[in-house]
């Protein structure tokens, strides 16, 4: 019978109350941690700090630990459009150091919590924008009036741009050819002039 089945037949199950706290303070540790790193914040500029916590949760397999978190920080520039927001840091940091080179068997990015102190700081448009590149829904951790907020980035960012599958794969193919070995161009050998005799 091809109806469809219902939770039990499925093998789903809702999580616990006691499942829900468990990861309510794993996301409240991850805004702490974000906190904790705002003490590193760059910004001889606006004075704004902001630090973020990146949390990212391999399968049993994968070579990194288990709920590794990355922080960042905001790096502001005298260059304005130089400035590093923290949460870029943060993926910056994670990608670097070979996140998505693993077989994690799934989406490593779980939550990023973002702290200003006593405001609350969502993530700008960019980095909005450059988050959805690897974590389209990933969980997004902030604090207003001593409350924790919980939002998904298709809250802060219904529509991000992504590529078609065309355009993945022509990048794809520039990318391969400009990773190709480059080839030494040998220059056609010079022909004799049969107008010069050579002297014997």
């Amino acid at each position: 019978m091809f109806g469809k089945k219902n939770k039990a037949e499925k093998g789903e199950t809702r999580p616990t109350k006691s499942q829900k706290t468990t990861n309510m303070k794993k996301l409240e540790d991850l805004y702490y941690a974000a906190e904790e790193a705002r003490k590193h914040a760059y910004a001889p500029y606006s004075d704004f700090r902001v630090g973020a916590a990146l949390l990212v949760r391999p399968n049993e397999d994968s070579v990194i630990p288990v709920n590794k978190i990355y922080t960042g920080v905001n790096i502001e520039n005298g260059s304005y459009g130089a400035t590093l927001c923290a949460e870029r840091v943060a993926f910056a940091k994670a990608i670097s150091d070979g996140v998505l080179e693993y077989d994690l068997g799934q989406n490593p990015f779980v939550a990023i919590a973002v702290s200003a102190g006593d405001e609350e700081a969502l993530p700008c448009g960019i980095c909005r924008q450059f988050m959805s590149e690897f974590a389209p829904e990933i969980t997004i951790v902030t604090k207003a009036d001593g409350q924790f907020r919980i939002r998904n980035l298709t809250q802060l960012l219904p529509e991000s741009f992504q590529l078609n599958k065309e355009e993945q794969e022509s990048v794809a193919a520039v990318e391969s050819a400009g990773n190709a070995p480059m080839q030494e161009e040998v220059p056609p050998a010079e022909e004799s002039d049969p107008a010069v005799e050579t002297a014997e």
